[in-house]
């Protein structure tokens, strides 16, 4: 006879887990729901605030490496080379090594 599982999803965490997809779908009806049912929980204001802090980290990632990038080029020194401005005869070489062929839609040389 096997012995029965612990839950590791308990109620609270299972709000706390909708609180912060509610909050990473940008759903405001829905986080209001989650953070009233973690408010009658008893679940302290600073997990929930842990919880949306790690849903925005999550979220915003892309819009970090995006304006880091953008930052990069309009605000620094960089400047884009033959191969990252989109001509696939620059410094990778042929278009299918470059990744311009198919529906990559760009360069692909990672930068």
């Amino acid at each position: 006879m096997e012995a029965e599982a612990t839950p590791v999803i308990t109620e609270a965490v299972a709000e706390l887990i909708a609180l912060a997809a509610a909050m990473a779908a940008n759903n405001a009806d829905a986080f209001q729901k989650h953070n009233f049912r973690l408010h009658q929980l008893g679940v302290d204001r600073a997990e929930r605030i842990r919880a949306v802090n790690l849903a925005l980290q999550i979220k915003m990632a892309p819009h970090r490496d995006l304006m880091d990038m953008a930052e990069g080029y309009l605000a620094g020194n960089a400047e884009p080379g033959e191969c990252c401005g989109g001509d696939c005869g620059g410094e990778c070489g042929d278009e299918e090594t470059c990744g311009c062929a198919g529906d990559t839609g760009g360069c692909g040389c990672g930068h």
